[in-house]
């Protein structure tokens, strides 16, 4: 029989971790209006001592994670079903791939896809080639499959399975401390749990904020190249405002009826666009893209995945390795509890397959696809536009979109896949938040889950105060105490998973049946 679920799953309740969430966020909306110089400095600095003193223990860290996550999908563990041998899933599987992966990319997911290989193009990683060299390419490449690909969507996973395992079959919150309670014991339930969770909030929070506010300084960007609009801060704020108030609508109607919908729709408007982009760009192109991409990426997954390619302290490992790495790491709270909140009646194994092997191919897919169509047009001189990559991923990108037949159909397309992933994005993570700041109820107030879409206030600050460096230093300091934390979880796991084992269960006068997802509580 499984565990029964906690009372925090069926109704929200106020604590510590909300308002102590609270005072701390508007405290810093409020410096940042303010001073926003003085945070943008403070922002820098901090970041610089992160990645000097932890960057390097993020591309070991994530690649611990992946291997743990693929063992857990090999050995008999996946078989274990999130919620007990009876639960039944209570989305379909379309709907579920689309609200994780809806989930994990957000509005940056779609100018990276053209840009990226661009900018390495123009910039080869660890200087390995010569820019706008074929080598360039297919460097450039690779390291674009790397940074979207297994190992990325491996920490979501870890935080999915140990979170759902610990609120399914073992009767807690949906909390990252609940899952914790292996090693915290009471203090789960007390201050050190506390601190744990406002940690995930301010996670979340700067997670969101800077792919949300990346992702409208590219919009801006795109607006300015298209239609001559101002690129200013109103304008981003506009734009923040425009799109949240149509998530805050979406967050109103659930998770059942809003963000599933809404993930389903994007879903297929990208499935669309991607399709017209393969079959209008250079399609033979693209396919070689694919595989030699692929090949490359195999040959070199070591030593890419440990950082260890290039001299000792380049500056592209800690502009590229350790800001992709962070910046993953910091929407793990969020993205990996929401898979978590979507996936009971799973298995492990299932979890792995869909949160790790099937986003990761739709990754590559995807690079292969905008990616080898911009490199493509780049190195013929259709465009030339991988110098302005960088700074202006979305100009790139339309400039791109321009070369291809029936640009207008390709641009009607685009606008509402924009603004879908945007939403879809800041729709879960002020869902999550709702979540995590009332006790991690599975079905958080709506004031709760409309008072957190302020979260995009985090990003108009981080845009006033700084632009882009203040968004990537957000990133890579939210980062650094989640890493640590996520370490904890696998500990945390591989004892409640130890706990349950069939053999202890026999031990304890309790069936052997189903699998060992069934185990009850034991702290």
């Amino acid at each position: 029989m499984t565990a029964p679920a906690s009372d925090s799953g069926a109704r929200g309740r106020l604590g510590a971790v909300f308002y102590v969430s609270l005072v701390l966020s508007i405290a810093f909306v409020a410096v940042g209006l303010a001073f926003p110089s003085v945070l943008s400095d403070a922002l820098v600095d901090v970041r610089d001592v992160v990645v000097g003193s932890f960057g390097p223990a993020y591309p070991i860290t994530v690649s611990v994670l992946l291997v743990f996550v693929v063992v857990l999908a090999i050995t008999p563990i996946g078989r274990i079903r999130l919620g007990g041998a009876d639960a039944v899933p209570e989305f379909g599987a379309v709907s579920w791939i689309a609200m994780l992966i809806s989930a994990g990319v957000g509005l940056s997911f779609l100018f990276w896809g053209a840009a990226e290989p661009l900018i390495h193009l123009a910039e080869p990683p660890n200087g390995s080639a010569a820019p706008g060299s074929v080598e360039a390419a297919r460097d450039g490449m690779r390291y674009s499959f790397l940074f979207w690909g297994p190992h990325a969507w491996g920490i979501y996973a870890v935080v999915a399975i140990a979170i759902g395992y610990a609120a399914f079959n073992r009767g807690r919150g949906m909390l990252v401390s609940a899952a914790l309670r292996p090693l915290l014991g009471r203090l789960a339930d007390g201050w050190a749990g506390k601190c744990v969770d406002v940690l995930a909030v301010f996670a979340i929070l700067f997670g969101v904020a800077t792919s949300l506010g990346l992702g409208t300084g590219e919009l801006n960007a795109g607006l300015t190249d298209r239609f001559g609009v101002a690129d200013s801060y109103i304008v981003k704020i506009a734009i923040i405002v425009a799109l949240m108030t149509f998530a805050t609508f979406s967050a109103m109607t659930g998770l059942g009826r809003g963000i599933r919908m809404l993930s389903l729709a994007n879903a297929a408007l990208c499935v669309a666009l991607l399709v017209l982009v393969f079959v209008w760009g250079p399609t033979a192109s693209i396919l070689g893209t694919l595989g030699q991409g692929i090949g490359d990426l195999a040959a070199n997954f070591v030593p890419m995945s440990l950082a260890t390619e290039g001299a000792t302290g380049e500056p592209w490992t800690g502009a590229w390795v350790y800001f992709f790495w962070a910046w993953w790491i910091g929407w793990a709270p969020f993205v990996g509890t929401f898979v978590a909140r979507i996936s009971r009646g799973r298995t492990i194994r299932g979890v792995v397959a869909g949160v790790v092997l099937l986003p990761s191919l739709v990754s590559i897919v995807w690079f292969s696809v905008f990616g080898g169509t911009s490199l493509e047009r780049e190195l013929s001189g259709a465009v030339s536009v991988a110098g302005i990559a960088g700074e202006a991923k979305s100009v790139a990108t339309f400039a791109v979109f321009d070369t291809l037949p029936l640009t207008e159909i390709a641009f009607v397309l685009l606008i509402p896949v924009l603004a879908l992933l945007f939403i879809t994005s800041a729709d879960s993570a002020s869902f999550m938040l709702g979540s995590t700041t009332t006790g991690g109820s599975m079905k958080p107030p709506k004031p709760v889950r409309l008072m957190w879409s302020f979260a995009a206030a985090f990003a108009a600050v981080l845009l006033l105060s700084g632009g882009q460096e203040d968004l990537r230093g957000a990133a890579v300091i939210a980062a650094a105490p989640f890493t640590v934390i996520l370490v904890a979880l696998v500990v945390s796991l591989i004892i409640m998973l130890w706990r349950d084992r069939p053999t202890s269960r026999k031990r304890h006068g309790g069936s052997s049946e189903g699998s060992a997802a069934s185990a009850p509580n034991r702290e």
